[in-house]
């Protein structure tokens, strides 16, 4: 088999802002907001209680009470389905907006908790895209440069000595407070937005793997139609000559050789159809493992009387029907440990890891051989395993090719418990 051509991978996808956000990553976003509210409370707490100070507390709670309601209206967004980025973002610009408002009525710029207008700008580069993280720095920025001019001073009943060391220590609560939100949530929300795009890249390649693969299966079952009329004539013409030259003894030989040739095409391609025609359905009853593949390996006998193939299942696998599209993978691995041993092949079936394991051996020359043997490159021989891979990966399951230690190579297939039919 000639070696396949090169699979194309996808370049990483921008993010879209009209796609939802993975819900894991919402979940943390609003952990971490809600934390941020807390957080803002504590401080309103310490000002008041500490620090004696005079507070606007009807502004500042409604201020708070607001925070509250907005977390709660992104909570119920996401039982609802998740929000969209662009509104992610216009929730984080409000949590600037609610967090101004607050060091506004609690000293401007002057308060150390202003820096918290860092925390909305954070989240949002850290989920969202390039733009959104420009558009939040121009508003907090904004936000800052209004706050040095426009504030209601904090009145406090303590000395200027003792305000320096009392601003010194809100500096150190708001970095604390900072660090923590940054390290226990922002974190985790980066790993999971790289964990979401390495399973779409992931998808998007199966995807254009699929797409080539289908488009090779187009094209064979295009060539099996279009040979299915020359091989009937074929037939036809070679079971004239046998008739016609019945007593030419020289003659007899060749003719019945390509009788049975065309005859093994043509049980190919009735294959090829039953497998399109049995496409999505259980084909017949349900057979132990062991009849199962004791069929699988007669029928596959037929087109290579040559092959000699050992069978041992164990007695514990279930039971399955017929799954032409498995049944198809099995005869690759058969066909190629036939092409370089056909007198010692063995079939093994069992639990392996609470997984089915299939596995064809062979004595050859070892994976090196073998593809040294067929030119192909390694990972595969051709299109067939490519074919096999695809095929076992959509029904959950594995396909590997290891050297046996005394010699030929083992293709072991794992499948999992559920698949079988």
């Amino acid at each position: 088999m000639p070696p396949p051509p090169p699979l194309a991978f996808a370049h990483p996808r921008r993010a879209d802002w009209r796609e939802s956000l993975p819900r894991a990553a919402q979940v943390r976003l609003l952990l971490t907001r809600a934390t941020l509210g807390l957080g803002e409370g504590l401080g309103i707490l310490l000002a008041l209680f500490y620090l004696h100070a005079r507070l606007p507390l009807r502004a500042l709670g409604l201020l708070l009470l607001l925070h509250l309601l907005l977390n709660g209206v992104a909570w119920a967004r996401l039982r609802a389905g998740g929000t969209p980025p662009f509104e992610v973002g216009i929730h984080l610009a409000a949590d600037a907006a609610l967090i101004a408002a607050l060091v506004y009525l609690t000293g401007g710029y002057a308060n150390p908790f202003i820096s918290l207008l860092l925390v909305p700008l954070i989240l949002v580069a850290v989920t969202l895209p390039a733009p959104f993280a420009w558009g939040m720095a121009l508003w907090v920025g904004g936000l800052y440069t209004l706050l040095m001019n426009h504030y209601r001073p904090l009145a406090l009943q303590v000395s200027p000595e003792a305000a320096g060391d009392l601003h010194l220590l809100g500096m150190w609560l708001n970095f604390l407070l900072t660090a923590v939100l940054v390290a226990a949530f922002s974190g985790r929300l980066a790993a999971a937005l790289r964990q979401r795009d390495a399973q779409l890249a992931e998808a998007r390649e199966a995807r254009l793997r699929d797409e080539q693969l289908f488009a090779l299966g187009v094209q064979a079952a295009a060539a099996a139609h279009d040979l299915a009329t020359p091989l009937a004539s074929l037939r036809l013409t070679l079971d004239d000559l046998r008739r016609d030259y019945a007593g030419d003894d020289e003659l007899a030989a060749p003719l019945t050789l390509l009788t049975e040739q065309s005859a093994r095409m043509q049980r190919v391609l009735a294959r090829l159809g039953d497998a399109a025609r049995a496409r999505g359905a259980v084909a017949g009853p349900r057979l132990t493992t062991h009849d199962w593949l004791a069929q699988m390996v007669e029928h596959w006998g037929l087109l290579r009387p040559e092959a000699r193939v050992h069978l041992e299942v164990a007695a514990d696998l279930p039971a399955r029907a017929h799954d032409p599209a498995l049944e198809g993978v099995l005869m690759t691995l058969l066909n190629n440990a036939a092409d370089v041993s056909p007198a010692a092949i063995w079939v093994r079936a069992g639990l392996a890891n609470s997984r089915v394991a299939i596995e064809v051996l062979d004595s050859g020359p070892g994976l090196a051989g073998e593809i040294g043997k067929r030119g192909d490159k390694l990972g595969g021989w051709g299109v067939g395993l490519d074919l096999a891979r695809a095929t076992l990966a959509r029904l959950g399951g594995s396909l590997e090719l290891a050297d046996r230690p005394d010699g030929g190579a083992i293709a072991r297939v794992s499948l999992p418990l559920g698949s079988a039919r």
